[in-house]
């Protein structure tokens, strides 16, 4: 059996580095809040892909910032 995990992303800086984050509001009933590890973004929202895109677009931006040193 396979089970798919799907990467979250922070909307800030665009990472993976996504944590929930706890407080006196988290609890039954209300939608997990998250905190970047990365940004300190703290919130609700949050990006989330298939995990081959994810390294795609890795790739991708690593191509690009060769080309632009």
């Amino acid at each position: 059996m396979f089970i798919m995990v799907n990467v979250r992303i922070c909307p800030k800086c665009k990472k993976p580095k996504l944590r929930n984050a706890y407080n006196l509001m988290s609890g039954w009933g209300s939608p997990p809040k998250l905190e970047c590890v990365e940004c300190g973004y703290n919130g609700f929202f949050y990006l989330e892909i298939d995990p081959d895109d994810y390294k795609i677009d890795n790739e991708d931006n690593d191509s690009d910032n060769e080309i632009k040193e």
